[in-house]
């Protein structure tokens, strides 16, 4: 693969990582406020984007014809979003909340059970397991190119909006959580929960609201993976391992750390993609299983 080929596949990695950091976030912000992990946030995502997918499809196009498609695509994207937000306050506050037994185990089977409840759902509601959500709308008549010699470096509009989209929201996020009360409440809940609620740190709000922005930041993730995917019930369950990954490598006890880690795997993805048809074992290369090597260098 030459020099061009290495950096169009580099896009194509950036374009990954943008919503697996969104998806990161949402898992590592959980865990800071509520001690768990949530299995549930790829199929947060993955309702979003079935959300977003039939009320564009079916219901935004065929009733307002004549409204522009972006803004048509705005609300429907809004509408999934605000789906994530409601589903991850409904999770802790009702689910969570209620059982009788609120341990981290207790937390961890709420969620896996969400999990299994959503993927017997989804297609019920929609009658289609299979749906193709529609593009962003263009704002240029072609994808982005720039001539190098007689090749070209490529981006796709979907894959820079979602950079863009995903550096944006994350950069605000951060701007909250460090400079909101919302955040100065977050911070203090993962530093010792006790010790904020005798603070006056009203901890089961800053615990919902919580739950809430990160079913929101998933489903912003998984609608924006979406756009280049077909909608399914497994759409999102390679991008939730990769996020729990992503935690794993950055570190659960920070948010910064996480993010870079959801950097890290596509890149790493990348370079194992380019390295593994190089090691052979008798007649047969490993490009096959390049992601073998992703899983192990981070277990490492």
């Amino acid at each position: 693969m030459d020099l061009i080929g290495i950096i169009n596949r580099l896009i194509l990695a950036l374009a990954d990582a943008a919503p697996l950091a969104l998806v990161t976030l949402a898992i590592v912000l959980i865990f800071r406020t509520s001690f768990t992990t949530n299995f549930a946030q790829g199929m947060i995502a993955t309702s979003a984007a079935y959300i977003v997918t039939v009320f564009y499809n079916r219901y935004l196009i065929v009733h307002y014809p004549d409204f522009s498609p972006f803004l048509l695509m705005m609300v429907a994207f809004i509408s999934g979003i605000l789906v994530g937000f409601i589903i991850g306050v409904f999770i802790d506050t009702i689910l969570i909340r209620k059982s009788k037994y609120s341990n981290v185990l207790t937390k961890q089977m709420i969620t896996m059970g969400s999990v299994l409840f959503l993927m017997g759902l989804l297609p019920t509601i929609f009658f289609k397991a299979d749906l193709n959500m529609p593009s962003i709308p263009r704002f240029f008549t072609e994808n982005i190119k720039i001539a190098v010699g007689d090749k070209f470096i490529v981006m796709q509009q979907n894959h820079l909006y979602s950079i863009v989209i995903a550096t944006v929201v994350i950069s605000i996020v951060f701007i909250a959580l460090k400079y909101t009360k919302w955040g100065l409440g977050v911070r203090s809940t993962a530093s010792n929960e006790k010790v904020a609620g005798m603070m006056g740190v009203n901890t089961k709000m800053i615990t919902a609201l919580s739950w809430g922005i990160a079913g929101a930041l998933g489903s912003l993730g998984g609608i924006l993976y979406a756009t280049t995917q077909t909608v399914t019930v497994a759409l999102m369950t390679e991008m939730q391992v990769n996020g729990f990954l992503a935690s794993i490598l950055g570190g659960f006890s920070t948010f910064f750390g996480p993010i870079i880690g959801a950097i890290i795997i596509p890149v790493l993805s990348l370079i194992s993609y380019i390295i593994s048809p190089m090691i052979k074992i008798g007649n047969s290369d490993l490009g096959v299983y390049y992601k073998v090597f992703v899983y192990i260098i981070i277990l490492i």
